[in-house]
């Protein structure tokens, strides 16, 4: 159980005929149960695509290349749910019957980890694309957030030039602005324990906002280059000794997890030894991951001198005193 519904992926090769020629494809055949009536995965990335096509359009003049911010959404080929209306068929598919909930079904494309990239170059490029999608989505009419971003929710396809393209995908509890303006869903508890922002794992936590989509990217940085290398990852005793701390992050006690990220957000050593770290992501430590914990902790410092100073009210929370902004995080992954 995961935010409320259950999963199960299913990978399975098809033959497809596209203009006379039989293409092997791999599909991935994801079963979910949301809330009846609830805004789904498939419908958010439905939005969100036609969201990145405008900015794909605006932009189409100053951008170089090929790529489009579009593509670093999954493509999803059929989706459909059942209801309660079909009792047999419901019964067939599941073990529980899930009440309020619809059993949902996704048809979409296989895509790989950004953890199975051997080529630094190619995960810098996929990080970024990911990273300038959750901006584009935030700042778009719809107000598109993610609210999962996790280690298993970065991905990428292999263009046919032989690039990459990164790609966020598993959006089942993304939400619009409107969704998160509604009562239902103001101050709902979603994400993954390790890689949430801090501040939401306060009681009650805040509405989600685009800066704690950054923060949860640094976390993802952060456990890939302890534990990752060459597009695996390595036994324990080839990973940093601080990966002895992923129990603590990964425990469901909120007040251990937000303890555990305000040290690493202080700890000012940690990044010091490039060689502690596995080999292949050791050029990241000091160019990003300790400038984005430098920024981090200079944003939450400075919300924590306006609190004593009693400025809070005019303390700009959505970027961290423009600590955190798009700008910010951009030039340092441009490093």
């Amino acid at each position: 159980m995961a935010h409320g519904r259950v999963e199960c992926t299913i990978i399975r090769q098809a033959s497809s005929e596209t203009h006379g020629h039989c293409n092997k494809r791999d599909y991935v055949l994801k079963q979910s149960y949301p809330l009846n009536g609830r805004v789904h995965g498939a419908d958010i990335i439905f939005r969100a695509r036609k969201a990145l096509n405008n900015v794909d359009d605006d932009m189409s003049k100053s951008r170089s290349g090929s790529k489009k911010y579009s593509d670093s959404l999954p493509l999803v080929y059929r989706d459909f749910e059942i209801d309660n209306r079909n009792k047999i068929l419901r019964g067939f598919c599941e073990a529980n019957n899930y009440g309020g909930r619809v059993l949902r079904f996704i048809v979409s494309e296989r895509l790989e980890p950004i953890t199975s990239l051997t080529d630094l170059e190619e995960f810098k490029t996929a990080f970024r694309d990911i990273f300038h999608v959750i901006h584009y989505l935030a700042i778009s009419k719809d107000g598109i957030i993610h609210r999962d971003i996790n280690i298993s929710n970065l991905m990428y396809r292999r263009l046919e030039d032989g690039s990459v393209q990164g790609v966020l995908n598993d959006w089942d509890v993304a939400s619009t602005s409107r969704m998160e303006s509604d009562s239902d869903h103001t101050n709902m508890r979603t994400g993954t324990m390790a890689f949430k922002s801090r501040d939401l794992h306060e009681d009650p936590p805040p509405v989600h906002m685009e800066r704690f989509e950054y923060e949860s990217l640094f976390y993802v940085l952060y456990w890939i280059c302890l534990s990752y290398s060459d597009g695996k990852l390595l036994p324990a005793e080839k990973r940093h000794s601080a990966f002895a701390n992923w129990p603590y992050w990964n425990s469901d006690n909120h007040g251990v997890v937000h303890s555990f990220k305000s040290g690493l957000k202080a700890n000012e050593t940690i990044f010091e030894n490039v060689d502690k770290f596995p080999e292949m992501y050791r050029p990241l430590i000091r160019p990003w991951l300790r400038l984005l914990q430098y920024t981090l902790r200079r944003g939450y410092n400075a919300r924590h001198d306006a609190r004593f100073a009693g400025k809070l009210a005019e303390f700009d929370n959505d970027t961290l005193g423009g600590h955190m902004s798009y700008e910010n995080i951009c030039k340092i992954l441009q490093n």
